[in-house]
């Protein structure tokens, strides 16, 4: 039997060539209520597997119709912030940024938007995993559309305890402090997607239960503790459109039923070419914040196991043995088998901060 259409799906080729140095993308929030802290970064060619450009050494200031003006400090790695800006609820605002080589990108003036309180972030266990919702709603001035960003960050523990490290100068295993141990760690997953929302169809301006993430059945994230900081912003219709758009030209691409890639329009435009396409949209108001925990006992069968394939080794505590296992061999120690040994076993299965996080609690942790 013959093929007809064996090649009708085919490779997307992008119609729109962006210059060598990409297109600016910038990304953040004028908040009132908060810090306002912006990124800068440069688009890359699709599809997309290489290393996003930071830009840095930017001069970056926020504007008000009442001349009022603010310049964002540099942090490092493409980020610029303010701790603290004096806003006013009457005003409109808008962000200047200049780049290395003199090139200035200005932004339209936006109004000003109070963002309710988030009523509650609650969260439901089913066959899907843990889903977590955002509750919200505006009885006095229909804010309509909304956005939410939000800070993971989960405990987990690695398969063995560790007594000991092996110091490297004195040749020998040292007992490990409260702030050298390796067991516990913390990992943060930074925020990737964009959740938008709105009432606009409703008749009232209620938000229930619209759903945030959600964690897959027995994973690592809810083994111990996990921890999620709900950051709510409240959009105007055109910002809510442009971060709809977005999300789904970048978030919902792979297959043929997709929606294709689009030219974004924000709100930003360059003052020497006002048709160079420009990644963001400007925004301004309140941000309102809340953090909830869930412990892995408050969950049903959620079965995720530490086990470590390899087995323990004794090594004898005399200085070519400790430099061979512990110095050069990869293996860290465990436990003392006093007083002529240590117990070890691999890296891996003793170190957690080898997972990618830190073995620091963080400020925000319950004891």
């Amino acid at each position: 039997m013959g093929c007809c259409l064996c090649q009708c799906v085919q490779q997307y080729v992008s119609p729109y060539k962006s210059p060598a140095t990409g297109y600016l993308v910038v990304g953040g929030y004028i908040s009132g209520n908060g810090p306002t802290q912006y990124s800068l970064t440069r688009s890359i060619p699709l599809p997309g597997d290489s290393t996003i450009p930071v830009v840095t050494g930017a001069q970056l200031q926020v504007e008000g119709t009442d001349n009022s003006a603010y310049p964002l400090l540099e942090l490092g790695n493409g980020q610029y912030s303010v701790a603290y800006l004096p806003l006013n609820i009457a005003v409109k605002y808008r962000l200047r940024i200049t780049i290395p080589g003199g090139e200035t990108y200005l932004s339209d003036y936006v109004a000003y938007q109070v963002t309710p309180p988030i009523d509650s972030i609650n969260w439901i266990q089913n066959g899907a995993g843990v889903t977590i919702y955002a509750n919200t709603h505006d009885p006095t001035n229909p804010t309509g559309y909304y956005q939410w960003r939000f800070d993971q960050t989960y405990e987990y523990n690695s398969a063995e305890y560790s007594d000991g490290y092996y110091d490297t100068a004195a040749n020998t295993v040292v007992q490990r402090t409260p702030a050298q141990q390796v067991f516990y760690c913390w990992k943060d997953i930074p925020p990737t997607s964009i959740v938008v929302g709105t009432s606009a169809q409703l008749a009232q301006d209620v938000i229930y239960e619209f759903p945030l993430v959600t964690i897959p059945p027995n994973s690592q994230e809810l083994s111990d503790e996990y921890s999620i900081l709900v950051t709510q912003y409240a959009l105007t219709d055109s910002g809510y459109d442009f971060l709809s758009q977005m999300a789904t030209t970048t978030q919902a691409l792979g297959s043929i039923f997709d929606a294709q890639p689009t030219q974004l329009t924000g709100n930003i435009h360059s003052l020497s070419n006002p048709t160079e396409p420009v990644i963001g949209y400007i925004q301004a108001g309140t941000v309102q914040q809340e953090r909830i925990f869930i412990n892995n006992l408050q969950l049903r069968n959620w079965a995720y196991y530490v086990v470590c394939p390899a087995p323990d080794i004794l090594v004898p505590s005399i200085p070519d043995s400790l430099l061979y296992y512990f110095g050069e061999g990869g293996y860290v120690p465990t436990a003392e088998k006093y007083p002529s040994a240590w117990y070890g076993n691999v890296a891996e299965c003793v170190d957690c901060t080898l997972q990618g996080g830190s073995n620091q609690k963080p400020s925000f942790w319950p004891n």
